[in-house]
Order: structure tokens, then C-alpha cells, then sequence
């Protein structure tokens, strides 16, 4: 059975693109790691690919993917991360380099600053979790006529000029969130508040949105009471919860449509209040949440995917210039419940 540098890899506990430079002589590899590589290989009888070599050295070397994440603070985004960065680890072995940015938060001004900085490091696409305001959309829009791809992931901007998108349908998403809150009761009136993030952030824009009219059209008895933005802030989450939780004494239920779900898990049961809680995304607090049947059922979608597929699809077509099929690749929705966890 012909011998592959994905085994050696696992062999050797480092990536294939390290083995891809160890094998090959390049630079970046330490020598201990480089000879213990070549005896696995050697101990394997591994034969290397000429062509698959040629391809690597003359071709493909030239190809730099850049990658922001608007992650920090945001623990959903660990297995984001993952994703992209065994996407990345996947196509090193072709020549493919990267840079990863991450940032905080929903300010324009920066995003605009880290796209500058990749373009300066001569990319030729961008991985983004793009930040829904006009000049993000202009931005994209100039780096499409400058041939710099742009893949966004997570979130979406509807009126740019991007490539694809690789996240999931956030109105559905919404919609059967308030599916489950609908269904947890028999027609009596409750009371529920929306915890958003901002309105910078389309996914949960649409998500909230899906929940509300959802709602509207099938569950007239339910009462939207407040839609709260915490801008992913664990701290500001639980301060804003606080005070409704001081100030709705009537209030049946609380939806996490985002992040900054820790915070405003902990205003909640410093309350002593029974309350039904939806959420989305399995970060630690609400599958702890789930376990202690604070948390109803939380709603996922795919993370690691999202990061693995964006990152797949624009590193094909700068490699093999193969455009993806879909415009939009949505990824599953999922009910997890404390059966779950």
C-alpha cells in the first residue's frame, strides 16, 4: 500500500506541511524533527511523487491565503479556528502560505486595517467574518477589482462581491428557536427578551429576525419584550441582563441569539429565576447550562465546517483556480438538548 505524507504526519506528530519541508530539504524545520521525519519515512519506504513535487515547487509557492476572524472573546470561535487551520495545514503541502488576524469587537475601522495589512503581505484572497457595514461591502467590492477573492464565513454581506459564503441559514436558524418556544407551551401567554450582539453583526440580525417573525406568524401568544445588543461582551451581557432581570419581573424567558452568553448565564442564575432558556452555539457555559438544566436546548451549526470549507474553497481556486460550486454553502442545524451533552 503506497505510503502518504497524512501517515507520516500522524507518525511523526507534526503537520504534513512540515513533513512536505522536512522531506524536501527547506527551511523551518528543527533538526531533531527533520531526521526523526526522514527515519519514519525512510523505516516506510515512502516513495515521493515527482509530479506532485514539481507542482509544489514551480507552481503553487506564490499563493497566500489571509484569514480575520472577528473571534477574540468569542469562544464559539475555537472550533472555527480548528477548521481553518487544518484547511490551511491541508494545502501547505502545495505551497499554500498564510497569515491569520483575529480582532474584537465590531469596529470597521480596524477590520479595514488588518484587510490592508494582508493585502501589504500580498495575498491573493481573504477568509472573513465580515463586519455588516457599508464600508466593509465597498472594501470587498475594491479587492474584487484588484482580483483579491474574498470567501466570508460565519456571517455574510449580501450586497458584496464576494466569492462565496460557507455558514448557516440564519433565519432558519431563528425560526426553529422559536419553533422550541412555541412548542414548550400549550397557547398561555410568556414573555421572552433577545439577547443580540450588534447590529454590525448580520448573522444574529437575521437570526433575531427569523425568531421574531416566526413568533409573529404562528405563536401570537409569545411577547418580545426586549431585543438587548451586548456586542459579544460577556461583561456587558451580564450587566444588561441584570438590569432586566431587575426590571422584567414578569419575564418567562431569555434567548442567547449570540455571544456573550457566559455573562448573561451568570446574571441569570445570581437571580435564583426559573426561567426558559434558548441558546445558540454549544460554548462551555451552555452545555454546562444543558447539563444542569438551566438551558432548554441550544441550537448549532457546524462551526469546525465553516471554518474548514471557507478556507477549502478559496484555497482550490487560488491553487487550481476551481470556483466553488454554490455561491452559498449552508451548513446543518442541530437541536442539542441536555441528552446530549
Amino acid at each position: 500500500m503506497k505510503v502518504t505524507i497524512k501517515q507520516i504526519a500522524e507518525l511523526a506528530g507534526v503537520s504534513r506541511g512540515t513533513v512536505d519541508r522536512a522531506l524536501n530539504n527547506r527551511p523551518g524545520v528543527k533538526k531533531e524533527v527533520q531526521e526523526r521525519i526522514q527515519k519514519i519515512a525512510l523505516d516506510l519506504g515512502y516513495k515521493p511523487n515527482p509530479a506532485a513535487k514539481a507542482l509544489a515547487d514551480n507552481r503553487y509557492n506564490t499563493k497566500k491565503i489571509g484569514v480575520i476572524l472577528n473571534s477574540e472573546g468569542n469562544p464559539f470561535f475555537g472550533e472555527v479556528m480548528r477548521g481553518v487551520e487544518e484547511a490551511l495545514d491541508t494545502f501547505e503541502e502545495f505551497g499554500l502560505k498564510s497569515s491569520i488576524k483575529t480582532m474584537k469587537g465590531y469596529n470597521t475601522d480596524l477590520q479595514i486595517r488588518l484587510i490592508d495589512q494582508l493585502v501589504s503581505e500580498h495575498v491573493q484572497g481573504i477568509v472573513l467574518t465580515p463586519i455588516n457595514t457599508p464600508e466593509i461591502i465597498w472594501k470587498i467590492n475594491e479587492l474584487k477589482k484588484h482580483r483579491i477573492e474574498v470567501v466570508t464565513i460565519n456571517s455574510d454581506l449580501l450586497d458584496s462581491d464576494r466569492m462565496a459564503y460557507v455558514g448557516c441559514e440564519y433565519r432558519k436558524s431563528g425560526t426553529v428557536a422559536a419553533g422550541l418556544m412555541g412548542m414548550m407551551n400549550r397557547g398561555t401567554k410568556e414573555r421572552y427578551a433577545i439577547i443580540g450582539s450588534s447590529e454590525k453583526n448580520l448573522a444574529v440580525e437575521q437570526r433575531i429576525y427569523g425568531i421574531r417573525e416566526t413568533i409573529r406568524q404562528d405563536f401570537p401568544w409569545i411577547e418580545i419584550t426586549d431585543i438587548i445588543q451586548n456586542e459579544d461582551s460577556d461583561r456587558i451581557s451580564y450587566t444588561l441582563v441584570s438590569e432586566l432581570l431587575q426590571n422584567r419581573k414578569d419575564l418567562d424567558g431569555i434567548c442567547f441569539a449570540g455571544a456573550g452568553n457566559e455573562g448573561g448565564m451568570k446574571a441569570v442564575l445570581e437571580s435564583g429565576r426559573k426561567l426558559n432558556i434558548f441558546a445558540f452555539d454549544l460554548t462551555e457555559p451552555i452545555r454546562k447550562g444543558l447539563k444542569d438544566e438551566k438551558v432548554i436546548a441550544a441550537i448549532c451549526q457546524e462551526p469546525y465546517k465553516q471554518g474548514y470549507e471557507g478556507t477549502e474553497i478559496l484555497a482550490k481556486y487560488l491553487l487550481w483556480n476551481e470556483k466553488p460550486e454554490n455561491e452559498r454553502n449552508h451548513t446543518e442545524l442541530s437541536i442539542v438538548t441536555k441528552y446530549c451533552v
